[in-house]
Parts: C-alpha cells; sequence; structure tokens
C-alpha cells in the first residue's frame, strides 16, 4: 500500500538520472580553492567510497595505500572524509615544513571523548592549555630525572627483572608481548605512579590489554574518535572505544585517589604529588590554571600509554628480526662482547662504543615504524604549505611509513640493512630523516626516554641471550596489525642463555 503511494508521484527510473544530475551539479558548483589534489569525492561521504573501492581492489595496509595514493596525486594530497579534509604528508620536507608551522600544531578535537566528558590532556590539548601542560610535564619529568643518565639506574633495575623472568622460560617457545610489556611499562609507572606493578598482577594485566586493544581501534592516525559520523558507519567500535577509556579512568583515578589521601606537598613521590601540589597551590592564590583536577587525569593516561606502548612494540620488533636475521644477531653479539665484556651488562656510556649495534636499532626503528600514520595534526588557521592552502579545521596525516620508505633517501628501503646507518669508518650516521618520533613543535615528549630503554632493554637482552624461532614455528611474518601503533602479529620465541 505504501509502495504503491509513492510510485504515484514518483517515477522510480528517474531516480538514477536525478542522483547522477546531482552529483554532477554538486562538484560543477563545489568551492573552488586551492587544497591539494586527491581523488574524487562525492556529497556528504567524501573520498570514503573512491577508498572503500580502493581498498577493496588491492588491500593493503593504510600507510601502504597512503604512499601508493600519493605516487598518482603527489607528496601532498588531500582527501574528504565525511566532510573533514585530511591532508596527508608523505615526504620529509614538507612533515618538517608544516610541523614547524605553530598554525598546524594543534589536535583535532576529540567527539568521542567529549561525549565522556573528558578533558583534553598534554597530548591532544591546544592553544595555551597544551602550552602548560607539556611545560609543566615536561619539567617535572626532568625532575626525577627523566631522559637524564642518573635515570639509567631505575631502567637497567627493569631490565634484570625482565632477564630474570627469561631466564625463567629458556628453551621453551613463549609469547614475549606481555612480559616486555610489563617490564617497559613499569619503568613510566615509577615516575608517573611512584610503584612498579608485578608481573603477575592480573589487573595490570588487563590494562596494558586494554590499551593495545585500544591503540588498533583508534585506526590510522588516530581518526576513529575525531570525525563525528564515524560512530554511525562503525558503532561497535566507538561503544568498545568509549568502555575502554572508562576502564583506563577508572584505574588512573583510583591511584589518583590514594594519592591525595597519602599527600604531603613537602615530599613529592611521583608525578601525580607534584601535579597535586600544584593544582592546591594555584588553588589557594585563585589562579586560574590548566592544570586541573580533570587534566591530571587524561595526561597520567597519556604519558602512561606513550610511555609504555610504543617502546614496547619496537622492542617485540628487535626481537623478531634478531630471530629472522641470526647472522645480524650474532655481529653485534661479538661487538657487544669484545667492547663491553661478559662480566657486567651494558650501559649508556658504551654507546659510543657500540656502533653496530645502534645502526641495529636504527634500522629497526626505520623498516618496523612504529608509528606510520604519525598523531593527526589540526589547522588552528587558514594557511599556506607547499603552495596549496590548508582550510582551518582540516587534519594533517604524516606518512612517516612513506618517509621512513623513501627510495629516493633509502637504497632498497625493504631490505633491513643495519649498515645503512655507518660510514665507511664504522661510525654511526645521524641520518635528519630518521623521525621515528615525529619532528616540531609535537615531536613525543618522552623521546629521550624510550631512546634510553631501547638502548639498555635491547642491548641486556643480547649481552644474556640468543633470541631463536620455534623448530616447529611457520616462517616469520613481518605483516604487522595496522592501528596508531604498527605492531608485530603474535610470535613465539625460544631464548637461549649465553656463556
Amino acid at each position: 500500500m505504501f509502495w504503491e503511494y509513492i510510485t504515484d508521484y514518483f517515477d522510480l527510473r528517474s531516480v538514477p538520472l536525478c542522483f547522477a544530475t546531482f552529483l554532477l551539479l554538486s562538484w560543477l558548483f563545489r568551492p573552488r580553492n586551492d587544497l591539494p589534489p586527491g581523488p574524487w569525492s562525492v556529497p556528504i561521504l567524501g573520498s570514503i567510497p573512491y577508498l572503500a573501492f580502493a581498498m577493496y581492489r588491492s588491500p593493503m595496509e593504510p600507510h601502504r595505500f597512503l604512499q601508493t595514493t600519493a605516487r598518482k596525486y603527489g607528496n601532498v594530497f588531500s582527501l574528504n572524509a565525511l566532510g573533514y579534509t585530511v591532508v596527508v604528508l608523505n615526504t620529509y620536507e614538507t612533515i618538517k615544513e608544516a610541523f614547524q608551522n605553530p598554525l598546524l600544531s594543534d589536535r583535532p578535537r576529540n567527539v568521542l571523548a567529549e561525549e565522556m566528558h573528558v578533558t583534553p590532556g598534554v597530548a591532544n590539548a591546544c592553544g595555551e592549555s597544551w602550552k602548560q601542560q607539556r611545560r609543566f610535564s615536561l619539567s617535572t619529568l626532568r625532575g626525577f630525572g627523566v631522559g637524564k643518565r642518573t635515570f639509567e639506574g631505575q631502567i637497567s633495575q627493569e631490565t634484570q627483572t625482565l632477564l630474570d623472568e627469561f631466564g625463567k622460560r629458556q628453551k621453551q617457545p613463549f609469547d614475549p608481548q606481555y612480559l616486555i610489556g610489563n617490564a617497559v611499562s613499569n619503568v613510566i609507572c615509577s615516575v608517573v605512579f611512584g610503584q612498579r606493578y608485578e608481573y603477575t598482577d592480573e589487573d595490570f594485566k588487563e590494562l596494558l590489554s586494554i590499551i593495545n586493544q585500544q591503540l588498533t581501534i583508534l585506526g590510522a592516525g588516530g581518526l576513529l574518535p575525531l570525525i563525528p559520523f564515524m560512530k554511525y558507519f562503525r558503532p561497535e567500535l566507538s561503544r568498545l572505544f568509549k568502555e575502554n577509556m572508562e576502564r583506563q579512568i577508572k584505574f588512573v583515578n583510583k591511584i589518583i585517589d590514594n594519592h591525595r589521601t597519602h599527600h604531603d606537598p613537602n615530599n613529592p613521590r611521583d608525578f601525580i604529588d607534584v601535579f597535586l601540589t600544584e593544582i592546591e597551590e594555584n588553588q589557594k592564590e585563585n589562579l586560574q590554571s590548566h592544570l586541573n583536577d580533570q587534566t591530571l587525569t587524561t595526561t597520567i593516561m597519556q604519558l602512561f600509554m606513550a610511555g609504555s606502548e610504543t617502546t614496547a612494540t619496537t622492542l617485540r620488533w628487535t626481537l623478531l628480526y634478531m630471530m629472522a636475521y641470526p647472522d645480524i644477531q650474532l655481529q653485534l653479539q661479538e661487538e657487544i662482547d669484545n667492547k663491553v665484556g661478559r662480566d657486567r651488562l651494558p650501559q649508556l656510556s658504551d654507546i659510543q662504543n657500540l656502533p653496530f649495534t645502534g645502526a641495529t636499532l636504527l634500522e629497526i626503528q626505520r623498516i618496523a615504524t612504529i608509528v606510520p600514520s604519525g598523531v593527526v595534526h589540526c589547522a588552528a588557521e587558514t594557511t599556506v604549505l607547499n603552495g596549496y592552502t590548508i582550510p582551518k579545521g582540516a587534519f594533517l596525516l604524516s606518512n612517516l611509513w612513506a618517509v621512513l620508505h623513501d627510495p629516493k633517501v633509502w637504497n632498497e628501503p625493504s631490505q633491513f640493512n643495519p649498515s645503512r646507518f655507518l660510514d665507511p669508518s664504522g661510525y654511526v650516521i645521524q641520518r635528519p630523516e630518521l623521525i621515528p618520533f615525529s619532528i616540531g613543535r609535537r615531536i613525543c615528549l618522552g623521546e629521550n626516554l624510550a631512546k634510553m630503554e631501547l638502548f639498555l632493554f635491547f642491548t641486556h637482552m643480547m649481552h644474556q641471550f640468543t633470541f631463536m624461532a620455534p623448530n616447529d614455528s611457520s616462517e616469520l611474518s613481518f605483516e604487522g596489525i595496522s592501528g596508531v601503533t604498527y605492531q608485530p602479529k603474535p610470535f613465539k620465541v625460544v631464548v637461549i642463555p649465553r656463556q
């Protein structure tokens, strides 16, 4: 009955023609500007149909797809994602120019977090809020020695615990993901929470699992919670994102409440204590500040995630590559034995004497590219980049994968070759294009800590053990799991103690 009523008023044969006419008029009368070129788009959906068709025709990981798209449209191209302009940067030069521009250093609004009334922390705040939080965070972390040589002891203590755990599993295949994740997390936990967690702590295991899942849910560049309509396209992911965030907030707030109960402003134990003191002093003097109870919770969550996941993921890749390239593993072990000896573990002071080891770490950071699509930026105002107009509110994705796999910069970029970071005399070459921590005003504030952790964890593991693939394992795969981070697929390893 209803269908007959509709057909009385509409000739259904004309619907495709009307729709085609609508699309043509929308294209003809679209706003003219100097946006970077990019794939075709349609009203409302933007470039989504193009992306869906292209990915269906040639399935590949998002960062590889963006690299392929750049070959067609240029190193700076744009996409329309449900009405939002996304500008993709694919070379070192364009990323450097963009991210040194203050007008291109904001973060987009996190729509899903706002629905939960979560205030932006240091990682996603903008303007004066970001400046104040970043300045405070850097100062406080440095005050506890983070990034300084004096912090080496705390990292080394945790590496020893990890080595002990490996020793308990010697010659038996096991998945190293949780052990490495717990060990690395404990380093930042000691500074932020004032405590470490045993590897048997089930609550902490659950938290690490939640964070791992959250980074996968967010997708390339972390775009999921930034575009309002995405929650209608992927409601199940949006719902899971909120549930995971609630669980993280609950975990962190429990620790903060405990700190409030035992807070002594004159004897700060960790980052939370210093933050609480700052809040109290601002309240006493009636000062307006972005350092408040809301940003405390969010900043703690972000410091914990940033200080845990990327370094742990990098170390998992190092084990995978050492298993796959036993000759390189043997070469760097011989270097460590010759320059450090067997009577003690490597120290930060040994870095200059271990060039091949350092080059191997750099090559793993390059070839694995832990954060392949970077962390999304947002244009605070309309500005110009490479001759193109970048409108206010546009998102900017830095395709770090394209930079670190650019054949114009890296000879045979798909080949694992630590020697590319060594000069003819055997000294390490610092290549400016190697930007695993991004670049510019928003560069990762934990870069120095991460470099210390990577060197100490990696060299200690290589000093004490040889890592091998289980005899019954299939061929090792370097295909990863894409999200904000690029994680290796689960694998098992056998550790053999070295004499």
